[in-house]
């Protein structure tokens, strides 16, 4: 199994770089052993007081605990103690900077371990996974636009009402809430495939990118795809862009042949090609 990483951030049009993220360190075999590879990206709470150190408070606790996970202990269980303990680590620091539930930040936590995918989140950062051409979000965002869709569903208020509501981004959880609202989690470890990406990114890349854009940048080495989810973004010159962070992680299994990212698309280019050609034959 081989996992290799991307990673990119920008401040945007914002006079503070309030995202923060953090990976493991991803040649320490031995703990990959029993902790496999660890990814985490958070977003400090606009609207709230210090929303940087929310985020640099939120990942850099979660990582620390996660780190501290024992040989024995089970990764669900070393995710969900983490979360806790950062969530408490916000708590606190808001406490002692006088602004007790008044500082925040989301964050979005996965695991690859023994080709699995194990994931935590709070807030609105999203998770995907980017299989054969396609890309799917995997995480619930808990913003009160699922009460507005609600809503909708019942026949209670219309979809555009629920569409076009002023307060649908509006976030009813994060970290530094006691006790936390809501989280999201896997039940089940998600088995990987070779060749699948891992992305997970902040709302200053999803809001301004369609799923297809998305895609089209991912379509080349993790680090490559990283920075270009940030360039494009940044290309549409938005007046008010957000902080912007992507990560991106590239899942091959140990079987696989050593064919490059590159590469991989372009032998799926090649197939499709092939087929059309064959369908045109027989027609």
């Amino acid at each position: 199994m081989k996992v290799s990483p991307g990673n990119a951030s920008h401040i945007g049009r914002r006079q503070q770089q309030q995202d923060a993220f953090a990976l493991s360190d991803f040649d320490d075999a031995e703990f990959i052993e029993h902790g496999g590879y660890l990814a985490v990206v958070a977003d400090g709470v606009g609207g709230l007081a210090h929303g940087a150190e929310a985020a640099d408070t939120a990942v850099s606790r979660f990582v620390a605990d996660y780190r501290s996970k024992f040989e024995q202990q089970s990764v669900d269980s070393a995710l969900d103690e983490a979360l806790d303990h950062a969530n408490h680590a916000v708590c606190d620091a808001g406490f002692y900077l006088g602004c007790p539930e008044r500082m925040g930040s989301t964050l979005l936590a996965a695991v690859i371990y023994q080709g699995q995918l194990y994931w935590r989140s709070v807030g609105d950062s999203h998770l995907y996974l980017c299989r054969d051409g396609r890309i799917g979000q995997l995480n619930a965002g808990h913003n009160f636009a699922r009460q507005l869709q609600t809503l909708a569903n019942e026949g209670i208020i219309s979809q555009q009402e629920a569409d076009t509501h002023p307060e649908r981004q509006a976030l009813e959880a994060f970290l530094g809430l006691n006790p936390l609202p809501a989280r999201d989690r896997n039940r089940q470890p998600l088995p990987l495939q070779d060749g699948d990406v891992i992305l997970m990114c902040t709302d200053g890349i999803y809001a301004e990118l369609s799923d297809d854009e998305m895609m089209a940048c991912l379509n080349q080495t993790p680090m490559a795809a990283a920075q270009a989810l940030c360039d494009v973004v940044l290309a549409k010159q938005q007046p008010h862009q957000d902080n912007l962070t992507a990560l991106v992680l590239a899942y091959e299994s140990k079987e696989s042949k050593p064919v490059s990212w590159s590469g991989r698309f372009a032998l799926y280019g090649v197939i499709g090609l092939f087929l059309l050609m064959l369908a045109e034959y027989l027609a």
